[in-house]
């Protein structure tokens, strides 16, 4: 299997591959001039490629074939959770990236108590990366800046959000349902609290603009658990046949 890196542009026979990706192909695989590469450039296109020539911090490619894969087929599924703790919000950007997830919005809450800041999202965009090549996907996985709950809601309330909405609670008092495969909306929606939780009225807010409950039986699950668990039933339950 040919090793994989990341580049920005694939529109030209000649590209050059640099920063940390470039490192990786110098330094850990220690690629050579005239060795096979794919390269991905994070929107669909990936590139059979071979190495010409390097220096300290690039490495200069020539493409040899083009292919572009596409989304249309399959259904979109945006998680918008509170951040986890530490490194647990590095796994949760990992495994959404590897099960196929479009888009994580990362989502501030009355009890959310992580605010990442600029350089953290900048290290989650390289956790994208490193998840796309493990896994041969060829579309970086989304990263949208904080918002609060009221702008979501908002948002999805106008259709500036489209989709169905979801909202993981674990709540026996809220009545809870299970996606039904019968119904297919190529677009779906998944709400994830903090740890602490949605507070009664975030709840009742989300439900008024339309929000399904989704739970785990039995259990209460962490951030990034519901996050993985959840966006992978909708993505299975809703996925083209």
């Amino acid at each position: 299997m040919l090793p994989r890196a990341f580049c920005e542009s694939l529109l030209t026979d000649d590209v050059v591959v640099d920063d940390t990706e470039a490192h990786h192909l110098l330094h850990v695989l220690r690629l050579k001039p005239g060795d096979p590469l794919q390269l991905f450039d994070g929107c669909g296109t990936e590139a059979d490629a071979f190495v010409t020539r390097s220096s300290r911090r690039e490495v200069f490619c020539t493409v040899a074939t083009r292919r572009t894969t596409s989304q249309i087929d399959r259904v979109r599924v945006t998680v918008i959770a509170a951040p986890p703790k530490a490194d647990r919000l590095n796994w949760m950007v990992e495994k959404l990236t590897e099960i196929g997830v479009e888009r994580l919005i990362l989502l501030q809450t009355d009890r959310t108590e992580v605010i990442p800041g600029e350089s953290r999202r900048e290290k989650l965009r390289s956790s994208v990366i490193a998840a796309c090549k493990q896994c041969r996907r060829n579309e970086l996985m989304q990263l949208s800046p904080l918002q609060t709950l009221t702008s979501v809601l908002d948002d999805i309330a106008t259709a500036r959000l489209p989709g169905e909405l979801w909202i993981a609670h674990p709540s026996p008092s809220v009545p809870t349902r299970s996606p039904d495969a019968a119904m297919p909306i190529q677009s779906q929606l998944l709400l994830i609290g903090p740890e602490g939780g949605f507070t009664d009225a975030e709840l009742q807010t989300a439900l008024k603009v339309g929000a399904r409950v989704i739970s785990w039986p039995r259990m209460i699950l962490r951030i990034e658990t519901a996050a993985v668990v959840f966006a992978t039933q909708l993505l299975s339950n809703y996925a083209p046949r």
